[in-house]
């Protein structure tokens, strides 16, 4: 499926007797109509022969999971597969531009190393055997050790990224057959009435704040404060480019709100995040209170959900 502007709806009305007496059949469908996306883009990856598949999608939309999902089902149908994170070609914390205010750009594609990135994966695909780089974020530099990696005619490279499918970017291997794969969350939820209970990009929010809390140890008002930047970076270095994907997959689980309900009313417990965020905190939590409650226990282990929890 290509990419359109148009939002697909989840009537929450609907889903109101599934949450109550058939939770886990919701979820186990929701992840039944996510695995066939991914499925759809292996296929069309091996019919075609393209050894490069380019993932890309703005924050928390499901990126680094549904690139470790396709993977794993290339892997399951038999072939070799290397996972290659684009974050690993960032440059040096003192090599990267700036916004206007003086803070630091990491959205732009010029905070990658482009040159390395054509070096790396042009030798890896021509002599089958390259070095990653890996990023070093504690300290903001590329580390000293690198990851050794081989390819053959039956590898198949996994490349995700927020610059994935970028012109600059794709430039740098335009000799190599790509298939391209934006991901996003692109449903809002409704009430019966046709009317917005929550928009997609604030479910995308909801899903970076736990997710910055549980993994990366960021606070919400930390991660509140990055949320304009982030935006903006997206609607300047990916948005343009979006409608040249290749597959276009929408992540949202209709089960999401419901999951996250507790945990982010819970996170939002503190005045200090209303006095600094008065508007977004009270736009958050207002659509939060429309969910029921759903436990993560009826979550498999294997769900791209499982990366915000």
């Amino acid at each position: 499926m290509r990419y359109s502007k148009i939002m697909a709806k989840v009537d929450v009305g609907a889903l109101h007797d599934s949450i109550l007496y058939r939770p886990q059949e919701l979820v186990d469908q929701a992840e039944r109509s996510f695995h066939k996306k991914i499925m759809a883009v292996c296929d069309d990856t091996l019919k075609n022969d393209c050894h490069l598949i380019m993932i890309t999608g703005p924050s928390a939309s499901g990126k680094t999971t549904t690139a470790k999902k396709i993977v794993a089902e290339l892997e399951e149908r038999g072939h070799k597969v290397t996972r290659i994170s684009l974050d690993n070609f960032y440059k040096n914390r003192d090599s990267l531009p700036f916004w206007s205010d003086g803070y630091k750009n990491c959205e732009s594609i010029e905070s990658m190393d482009l040159l390395l990135f054509e070096q790396v994966i042009g030798t890896l695909l021509t002599k089958g055997f390259a070095h990653l780089p890996v990023y070093d974020f504690s300290t903001g530099n590329r580390a000293e050790r690198t990851i050794p990696v081989s390819c053959d005619d039956d590898t198949y490279l996994v490349i995700e990224g927020i610059h994935a499918i970028n012109p600059e970017l794709s430039r740098c291997i335009s000799q190599f057959p790509s298939l391209s794969v934006y991901i996003s969350v692109h449903s809002d939820f409704i009430d019966p009435q046709g009317n917005i209970l929550l928009h997609a990009r604030d479910l995308r929010l909801m899903r970076r704040i736990l997710r910055d809390q549980v993994h990366r140890h960021t606070s919400v008002m930390e991660t509140l404060k990055m949320w304009d930047y982030v935006l903006k970076g997206e609607e300047l270095y990916m948005q343009p480019y979006r409608g040249f994907a290749d597959f276009h997959i929408n992540s949202t689980h209709v089960y999401e709100p419901f999951l996250y309900r507790d945990n982010l009313l819970k996170a939002f417990d503190n005045p200090e995040i209303f006095s600094a965020y008065p508007q977004t905190a009270q736009r958050l939590c207002s659509a939060a209170e429309n969910f029921a409650t759903l436990s993560q226990q009826l979550v498999p282990p294997s769900s791209l959900i499982q990366e915000f929890l």
